[in-house]
């Protein structure tokens, strides 16, 4: 048997209608892009860019193992390395807790967690909203989600309108299964397929690449970004190039890793590469003549060379 996210419940292709549903709201020129921009005319020079997410369901065990700092990592994580994929700094944060009751001490510590992260980089934690949903939220756990607002110069923003034919795709690796494709993850360790130890390496706090693409952003090293969320490596990329492009990468070139490599041996190498990061945490598409610098600069993020543009 081999298991896939929609057995376990998540439905990628009902996503990707319901997708195209808020574009027909929202407008399509912010829809597909990892955060939204908007410009006015108050702030000449500069695009506001904004983005929300949460963690899925890795937030289950996280409560289960007490774990309030990973989820308060996570939470500023999935949200940030949104945001600075069009070039973006932080500036605020808000939050939404839907709770079953405030009767838990993780609740405090999540809380007093994140506002040190956040105070990390420079970004304030404007306030938010607290829900009781004793109906809808089990006993003992929670859900939260992030939104954060950040601002960037026109002239610094990261666009797939950016990227040319012969640019160089870097890949800077994971620090594991990041926050997605949990549902799936869940299933298996719930029917014995991973041990503790590998659902243990799945619980690992996802991986901030904020102080790197600022970097190198402000040195005019990289020209966009992707970050490999839900839908794996491919579906990420394509939003990173521009329409009439696309890419052509090495997957051999990715380190191997032990738990991926169980995961593909679960699910198919097919299911686990549209599902997981697979090692991948963070994409740079540059221009061939700053690949080298690049490569120096983010060298404490494990970088290589997955790929091309076409």
């Amino acid at each position: 048997m081999k298991y896939t996210y929609l057995e376990a419940g998540v439905d990628i292709k009902k996503a990707d209608e319901f997708t195209n549903i808020i574009a027909d709201v929202a407008g399509k020129s912010n829809i597909g892009s990892f955060a939204g921009l908007y410009e006015h005319n108050a702030l000449e020079g500069y695009c506001f860019a904004a983005c929300c997410d949460g963690i899925g369901t890795k937030i289950i065990p996280l409560i289960e193992n007490n774990d309030a700092k990973t989820i308060a990592n996570d939470l500023f994580a999935m949200n940030v390395n949104d945001l600075i994929c069009c070039g973006a700094k932080p500036l605020f944060f808000l939050d939404y807790i839907a709770a079953n009751s405030l009767d838990g001490d993780i609740l405090g510590t999540f809380i007093v967690e994140l506002g040190k992260i956040l105070k990390h980089y420079n970004c304030t934690l404007l306030g938010g909203e607290t829900s009781e949903l004793g109906n809808l939220i089990l006993k003992k756990y929670f859900d939260a989600a992030g939104f954060l607002l950040g601002i960037v110069k026109k002239e610094n923003i990261l666009s797939k309108n950016n990227t040319s034919k012969g640019d160089v795709i870097i890949a800077l690796k994971s620090s594991g299964a990041h926050a997605n494709g949990f549902s799936l993850l869940r299933r298996l360790y719930d029917d014995k397929m991973l041990s503790s130890d590998d659902f243990a390496q799945c619980l690992k706090p996802v991986r901030i690449y904020h102080d790197i693409v600022v970097k190198l952003n402000e040195n005019k090293l990289i020209n966009s970004c992707a970050n490999i969320t839900g839908g794996g490596i491919t579906a990420n990329l394509k939003r990173a190039v521009r329409s009439d492009l696309t890419i052509e990468a090495d997957f051999d070139k990715i380190p191997k890793n032990y738990i991926f490599e169980k995961l593909k041996g679960l699910t198919g190498t097919d299911e686990a590469f549209k599902t997981f990061n697979m090692g991948v945490g963070f994409c740079l598409v540059v221009s061939s003549k700053n690949v080298k610098k690049v490569l120096e600069d983010a060298a404490d993020y494990e970088p290589f060379v997955f790929g091309e543009v076409v």
